[in-house]
């Protein structure tokens, strides 16, 4: 439900890894700087995709091996994050 990002329902794992790219582009940044951001200016800390690999790029990997209550407030973080961005 964030604006400028894509998703697919991960298959048995315990993160996902959501497209950015739409939001980074318009941004003018990169997944890497974006993951940066997040968890200097908002604490959520995501790997960039390129952490991967660099067909990565416009990625970031989300963990969500963790509490209900902690992710919801962290997508709650990351979705003023992307907010942030579409008012530059």
């Amino acid at each position: 439900e964030i604006p400028g990002v894509r998703v697919s329902a991960p298959a048995g794992a315990f993160y996902a890894f959501p497209d950015v790219s739409e939001a980074t582009i318009a941004a003018g940044i990169t997944s890497a700087q974006l993951a940066t951001k997040l968890l200097q200016e908002y604490g959520v800390a995501l790997l960039p995709g390129t952490a991967f690999g660099a067909a990565g790029e416009g990625h970031l990997r989300l963990s969500f091996a963790t509490g209900r209550a902690d992710l919801d407030t962290a997508l709650t973080l990351v979705h003023e994050c992307f907010r942030s961005l579409q008012s530059r």
